[in-house]
């Protein structure tokens, strides 16, 4: 039932949904400044914040400083006498509006708080009031999001452009305006492949099966039905095109050729796909990525969002635990069981017909046992038979369309199978990449939580319109303030100053300015890691003409030629040793 025929009967509905927005934007800005000190603690958010203040300038590529080694900065690249980052360039042209306003952090902010009230629009449309406004609590009490709603990584506002995307196809469907939320959902769609192109291939995957679904079912319809259909899908897939076009403009900027994957420019083998091309292990003579590792990745991962998705674990965040989430990659030490209402959310979902779900799951699972069972798990091994199975496995994941195509299924029905879908689609599209992540919650899946809360929040919803609003909403509201102050708080907490990133450095050549005159920061070591560095290269300037500009003396030869680039500059020296830095005149600070 579409929200806007339902009787109010329950007006508190928006104030909380603005509650919870305002939390959202609160909590980015909190974090941001609390844990992380506005600046950049993963190599990623260095070169996307280079990035961005190159983008702010009017430009996507400079030319490289010399001596270029004395102002290198992680996966920031230098090529052909070029400087750029190695992202594409989505997130940083979006990151370029805050820094143009002097705050970073804010663009994250802003998408944080425009996610949770998408979250409660869609989900109060799509099943009702109730369902949207626990979903869109549980996405901004939501461990993961506070994290990384705090950092300057890209994920939340590819999040928001996978729910807009989402949301827009909803309405386009809907068929009030339909080439206007095409072109919506196309801008949505586009934004997120200019951002993170693998992301953007598992959301695509499910709609490009229901598209075409729809289109068929047009064309059986009549000519008129089937033309009404394909202009918004076409205006969809043409402003997708535009902006992931970003992605060759920009490696045709930096290094002359569009196909150009950058990644590749700082390791050779950080690409997706199966085989020697690909991953860490290929450069061991290990045959490179294949289904085994990624399915080893993804258990790793799996295991860590079953804490981080809601923030519920069976157990305290114990010394182990505390440890594993600041260096290590693999099981998460103690249970999670934030998927504990997915079950009940199939059910409530479909009903009836969630038998049927399950056992299309069941397949599913059947498939993964079998490649890990045949043989020993040897197919799994090989890159061919891991396309194969990837294959198979998105053929199964639009199955439930390609059975049904003539069928009517209730809307409902539908729409709960592409938030699966989507949720899967993801996961399984990740499989392809090499790596996995921990370090900043399971950030790969971050941009499936939208459709995971939504399904959770489903039975919670049917009890709160049989049981009551008035006992639900208080248990609701108490788990997620118990979690947020229990599990998130102290869980994002340990983050403070990773990797040694901190605004003491950067205080500290304040405290040693003369007035207002220009610092030009010399730090002086042979053996020194980007950790000693970093919040220095946070404030320096890629143009070199910020008011603080660090240098590092990685030989004695360089020293003369830096210091006639910068003749009225206040110097300030400093020694690095591995991650560890100091003023000369004082003590080590890392």
């Amino acid at each position: 039932m579409d929200a806007r025929t339902q009787p109010t009967k329950w007006p508190v509905h928006r104030a909380l949904a603005l509650a919870l927005v305002l939390f959202s934007f609160f909590m980015s800005a909190y974090l941001s400044r609390t844990v992380f000190e506005r600046l950049p603690h993963l190599e990623d958010e260095v070169a996307y914040l280079f990035q961005a203040k190159v983008i702010a300038r009017g430009d996507l590529v400079i030319e490289s400083p010399q001596p270029r080694r004395a102002f290198w900065q992680p996966f920031v690249v230098d090529y052909e006498g070029k400087r750029f980052g190695k992202y594409t360039p989505g997130w940083p042209a979006l990151l370029a509006t805050g820094v143009a306003m002097g705050e970073p952090w804010v663009v994250n902010a802003f998408f944080s708080a425009l996610a949770v009230a998408l979250v409660y629009r869609f989900g109060s449309e799509l099943y009702n009031r109730d369902a949207g406004l626990i979903a869109a609590g549980l996405v901004a009490f939501s461990p993961m999001a506070l994290l990384l709603n705090a950092t300057l990584m890209g994920h939340t506002a590819a999040l928001f452009g996978v729910l807009l995307f989402i949301y827009a196809y909803w309405r386009m469907e809907r068929g009030k305006h339909p080439l206007g939320w095409g072109l919506v959902a196309g801008l949505a769609l586009g934004a997120v492949l200019a951002n993170r192109p693998l992301t953007a291939a598992g959301i695509a995957l499910p709609f490009v099966a229901w598209s075409l679904v729809r289109l068929a079912r047009a064309l059986a319809a009549g000519g008129a039905h089937f033309w009404s259909r394909l202009k918004p899908l076409v205006a969809l897939s043409v402003m997708t095109i535009i902006l992931g076009a970003s992605i060759p403009i920009y490696s045709a900027a930096a290094t002359g050729d569009p196909t150009r994957n950058l990644y590749t420019l700082v390791w050779s083998y950080d690409t997706v796909g199966f085989g020697p091309c690909c991953g860490r292990s290929s450069e061991r003579g290990e045959g490179g990525h294949n289904l085994e590792r990624g399915v080893r990745h993804m258990r790793f991962d799996l295991s860590l969002m079953a804490a981080d998705l809601f923030g519920w674990q069976l157990g305290d965040l114990t010394p182990e635990a505390q440890q594993h989430l600041l260096y290590e990659g693999d099981y998460y030490p103690i249970t999670g069981v934030s998927w504990i209402l997915l079950p009940f959310g199939l059910w409530a979902a479909f009903r009836r017909r969630a038998l049927w779900v399950w056992l299309w799951l069941g397949v599913g699972l059947a498939w993964l046992v079998f490649i890990f069972e045949y043989q020993g798990g040897a197919l799994t091994r090989d890159p061919t038979w891991s396309y194969i199975w990837l294959a198979v496995a998105g053929l199964w994941l639009v199955l439930p369309l390609a059975v049904t195509w003539r069928s009517t299924r209730p809307v409902r029905d539908t729409w709960s199978w592409l938030l699966v879908a989507v949720a899967l689609g993801l996961i399984m599209a990740q499989l392809a990449y090499w790596i996995g992540s921990q370090r900043y919650s399971t950030r790969y899946y971050f941009e499936a939580l939208p459709a995971l809360a939504l399904l959770s929040a489903l039975p919670l919803a049917w009890l709160a319109r049989r049981v009551g609003r008035a006992l639900v909403y208080p248990l609701v509201a108490a788990v997620l303030i118990f979690s947020l102050f229990a599990y998130s708080l102290p869980r994002i907490g340990l983050l403070y100053r990773f990797n040694q990133i901190n605004q003491d450095v950067i205080e500290g050549v304040e405290a040693r300015r003369e007035g207002d005159r220009p610092v030009l920061v010399l730090i002086s070591g042979s053996n020194v890691r980007w950790r000693a560095l970093g919040s220095l290269m946070a404030v320096t300037s890629p143009y070199l003409d910020s008011d603080i500009v660090a240098a590092w003396l990685y030989s004695p030869n360089v020293r003369d030629q830096i210091l006639e680039q910068f003749p009225d500059r206040q110097i300030i020296e400093m020694q690095a040793s591995e991650n560890d830095v100091w003023f000369v005149d004082t003590g080590i600070y890392g």
